[in-house]
């Protein structure tokens, strides 16, 4: 059992890999299949709406839990790059609904694939203990997530 210095010791630690783990993971990605460099904020939007297809502005905010400004000026910039299309509801003519392009759909694709093979490259080179550790703690890590996103809504 965990006492609280050694739990508070992993969540520093944690904190602090998370962020150039991802840095690593999608700049490793890019540069493996030449893939363009997307804006975080984009491909949340572009999940969001894969997840949750023909959602408003308002909904798609609230969803992200980020202000409706800046969901505006997201959709704005996404809609001009090819990533998002914007179209008037059916229910609501002043309404719009926004749906993931094709392009989005194929760019989030080609990204998931081509990151899952650098990952299992990456794996790869591991011990088989820090793998089995690693397959281990997956769960852990999508109950982190689920928490923190219970928390934030």
């Amino acid at each position: 059992m965990c006492d609280h210095r050694t739990m508070h010791s992993s969540a520093i630690e944690l904190a602090r890999q998370l962020g150039p783990l991802r840095r690593s993971l999608l700049r490793a990605t890019r540069e493996a299949a030449d893939l363009p460099d997307l804006p975080d904020s984009h491909v949340e939007v572009m999940r969001a709406l894969v997840d949750k297809p023909s959602m408003s502005p308002g909904v798609l905010a609230a969803h992200l839990n980020l202000a409706r400004s800046t969901v505006s000026n997201l959709i704005k910039a996404m809609v001009d790059a090819g990533l998002v299309e914007r179209s008037i509801s059916s229910n609501d003519l002043r309404g719009a609904t926004l749906t993931a392009s094709t392009k989005a759909l194929r760019l989030l694709a080609e990204y998931d694939a081509v990151s899952s093979q650098v990952l299992s490259d990456a794996l790869d080179e591991l011990t088989v203990d820090s793998r089995r550790a690693l397959s281990a703690a997956i769960p852990a890590l999508a109950d982190i997530t689920e928490i923190l996103a219970r928390r934030s809504s």
